[in-house]
């Protein structure tokens, strides 16, 4: 019923630097970092409407000079820069990231966006590869290399259901790259995510 789902976080990481988790909740469009205290570290999204608890902890963007970016109403003035709406999988790139700077990889679902991220990709392929929910991206350090899972495209939402049937992309971006290495339609299916698994580490947990 309404009210009854008012997080929806579908994904949850450890960050070694400090014993915290960050999460991603998509009806907040942001992705938060908590710690073993239980009290919110930090929230990136979209600064408005949120309560005085936690306002303060909402991260103010920079651009690459350190100086603050303007925003308001979910719009920032003169930048690219953007938040993540209605986001699936917000995780640590472990190798990246230490304990100031946070390197996360996230899909941005964009559903009710009101509005610089360092890497992006899907705009110019429009509508037919746009997911409106699920999906997954995540950074793989072996390859030092994003995977990207499209779950849900050409796929619509109306009156809160599913219209159509999705033939998801799963992909491969080497580092910084905007095109993929890896590309692969699957036709006449659907996962609610997909993700790459270490034969070798499930046959240790296994034993």
């Amino acid at each position: 019923g309404i009210g009854r789902n008012w997080a929806h976080v579908n994904s949850v990481d450890y960050d070694p630097t400090d014993d915290s988790i960050i999460i991603s909740s998509r009806h907040q469009s942001a992705i938060i970092k908590i710690g073993r205290d239980k009290k919110v570290k930090w929230i990136l999204g979209a600064p408005d409407g949120w309560q005085k608890a936690w306002a303060d902890k909402v991260l103010k963007p920079v651009d690459k000079d350190g100086n603050p970016i303007k925003c308001e109403q979910g719009k920032c003035e003169n930048t690219t820069f953007d938040w993540t709406w209605t986001q699936h999988t917000a995780f640590r790139i472990d190798s990246k990231s230490d304990k100031r700077f946070v390197y996360l990889t996230a899909f941005d679902n964009g559903d009710g966006r009101g509005l610089e991220q360092l890497w992006e990709f899907g705009k110019e392929r429009g509508h037919a590869w746009y997911s409106p929910v699920t999906s997954l991206t995540q950074y793989e350090a072996d390859k030092d290399s994003i995977m990207v899972y499209s779950a849900t495209p050409e796929m619509q939402l109306v009156k809160g259901k599913a219209v159509g049937a999705p033939n998801p992309y799963l992909m491969e971006f080497k580092w910084g790259s905007t095109e993929p290495a890896v590309e692969i339609r699957i036709n006449g299916s659907m996962g609610y995510q997909a993700m790459p698994f270490r034969v070798e580490k499930a046959f240790h947990h296994a034993k």
